[in-house]
């Protein structure tokens, strides 16, 4: 397809001739700010994005700049909790509290001092000493918060960007940069990420990308690939079926799992071949390089029922143990590192259905 031409409802039009057919582009793709109303949502500051391809989805500035509600032609891609957006007001940093506002979603950030189990670190210098599950990123409001679309190289580009930082007075600072950027007619999510440690002294962070996947998306049915020949669970033991699903089932097991990545372009797949007559599904890519670590989730127990794909730059033991396993990033002070990740909706009915 030539580079200046847009593919939306089945057709290739140029930027001008979009314009020519509609009174407003944004009655056809665009960003709106939102305000939720219920419950624990109450006052939660939220941006939904519509490409015009029928891909959908919610940045949520209030809660970390996570990504969820992500749908194409309204059907859901991610997986999503009972919880609820919650305001980060009733976030509570104890233990495993952190799951009383684990929405799921399609990037669910954990760190920045801590990816999962909780602990108490004697070694840090200063006096709070305890990190719950999971770390507190996730519930983290942005600062400096802007949405905005922007003509680029003949097509119309939605960006959302907002600054969360890991901070207190006396102790630690770490700023997390994050911009969404998808374009108009796109089937892709972009996520890119900077981090920097602001404090004065050099700091370890910790960083895991929650990606998670339920019905329609997850199914018996569902085919699931990465670039892996091996995984062990957290014991170390090796796990011959890791990229086996199953439907739902009455089993309380939980599997947690570390794939073998091979190869530095680290492309994920999941699909379902069986969702209204095409093959729908979603790809994760990103760089080993930047995110070296993969965990794989598998909570198949009925009216539960998910599967988080989680990129990382450690695992999920903790961060006593992720740094006892050098696996903690250290930042010097005013050091940052960048991660990114793109999300590609696949559809192979979408030329034939337009």
């Amino acid at each position: 397809m030539p580079s200046d031409k847009i593919a939306l409802f089945g057709g290739e039009y140029s930027l001008g001739q979009l314009r020519d057919s509609v009174p407003f582009l944004g009655g056809i793709a665009g960003v709106r700010p939102v305000r939720l109303f219920e419950g624990a949502e109450r006052d939660v500051l939220a941006v939904d994005v519509r490409t015009g391809s029928g891909l959908e989805y919610t940045v949520v500035p209030d809660r970390g700049m996570n990504i969820c509600n992500v749908r194409y032609r309204g059907i859901p891609l991610d997986w999503t909790s009972g919880t609820g957006v919650v305001a980060p007001a009733y976030y509570d940093s104890s233990a495993w509290q952190w799951l009383r506002s684990f929405n799921g979603g399609l990037v669910h950030t954990c760190g920045l001092d801590n990816v999962g189990f909780p602990v108490e670190d004697e070694t840090v210098n200063w006096d709070n000493k305890s990190f719950g599950g999971h770390g507190r990123i996730s519930n983290t409001p942005a600062r400096e918060v802007s949405w905005k679309t922007k003509e680029k190289d003949g097509t119309l580009q939605f960006k959302v960007s907002g600054k969360c930082y890991s901070i207190s007075a006396l102790e630690e600072t770490l700023l997390l940069e994050r911009r969404v950027v998808s374009e108009l007619g796109g089937m892709r999510i972009s996520l890119h990420d900077r981090i920097t440690n602001l404090g004065r002294e050099q700091t370890p962070i910790f960083l895991l990308y929650h990606c998670n996947f339920g019905f329609p998306l997850l199914s018996a049915q569902s085919v699931f690939s990465l670039p892996a020949k091996n995984a062990v669970d957290m014991e170390g033991r090796p796990v011959a079926d890791f990229t086996r699903i199953t439907g739902p089932s009455d089993s309380p097991l939980e599997q947690v799992l570390y794939p073998e990545i091979s190869g530095e372009d680290v492309r994920i797949v999941l699909q379902n071949p069986a969702i209204d007559g095409t093959s729908l599904g979603i790809a994760i890519s990103y760089k080993k390089k930047e995110l070296p670590y993969l965990t794989i989730w598998k909570q198949f127990s009925r009216r539960i029922y998910v599967m988080g794909v989680e990129p990382g730059a450690c695992r999920v033991e903790g961060r006593v143990a992720e740094q006892k396993a050098g696996r903690a990033l250290m930042l010097a002070p005013d050091e940052t590192r960048s991660f990114s990740l793109e999300f590609e909706v696949l559809d192979s009915g979408r030329r034939k259905n337009g």
